[in-house]
C-alpha cells in the first residue's frame, strides 16, 4: 500500500498485522491511520451501538487521534476538493 502523502509504502501494512492482539493490558485493536496498537475501549476508540446486532458496541477502525485527520475532508487524501473557481495570483 502507498502512503499518499510521500508515495512510499507503509510497511505496517505490508506486514499484515492482525487486527486485535491480547496483552497483559487485555484485548489490544490496530488502528488503521498510525498502526499502533491500543486497548479496546471508549479511551482510545470511538464507537457506536448496533442496534441490529443486539446492541453490541463496534469501534472505529482509527483511533482517536488520528479520527480527525483520516476523516477531515480537507486533509485526507480519499476526498479531493472540487472548485469551480480557477487560481487567481
Amino acid at each position: 500500500m502507498k502512503d499518499q502523502h510521500d508515495n512510499k509504502t507503509v510497511d505496517w501494512v505490508e506486514s499484515k498485522k492482525p487486527k486485535h492482539i491480547e496483552t497483559e493490558l487485555g484485548t489490544e485493536k490496530l488502528c488503521i491511520c498510525c498502526g499502533d496498537y491500543y486497548p479496546l475501549d471508549d479511551e482510545f476508540f470511538y464507537h457506536r451501538i448496533r442496534k441490529d446486532r443486539g446492541g453490541v458496541k463496534q469501534y472505529e477502525a482509527v483511533c482517536k487521534a488520528c479520527y480527525p485527520v483520516h476523516y477531515n475532508k480537507r486533509t485526507s487524501g480519499r476526498h479531493k476538493l472540487k472548485s469551480k473557481h480557477g487560481v487567481q495570483g
